[in-house]
């Protein structure tokens, strides 16, 4: 190999070299980005499940008020019809 054609083989590989770096600093730089949105994503995703609880709990919670006051008016209602009943007997 001629020494023409070996400066230029090193020539190139240190410029190939730069490259590399460069490319690896980029994929560092873009791999920390990554990585704070993947945890800022966790962060909403804890954040929504707990609002997510907390509305089932709320939904639970009123389904049984509504299931209570349903029974309450189904209870009233009987009582009245049962006192128009007694009121018509009198």
């Amino acid at each position: 190999m001629s020494k023409e054609k070996l400066e230029s083989l090193v020539k190139n590989m240190e410029i190939m070299l730069s490259e590399v770096e460069q490319l690896k600093i980029h994929c560092t730089k873009q791999t920390e980005e990554v990585n704070q949105v993947v945890q800022e994503l966790r962060r909403e995703n804890r954040e929504l499940t707990e609002k997510y609880e907390h509305i089932c709990q709320d939904l639970r919670e009123a389904k049984e008020a509504i299931a209570q006051l349903q029974d309450t008016k189904f209870a009233f209602e009987a009582k009245e019809r049962q006192a128009q009943k007694l009121n018509r007997q009198l």
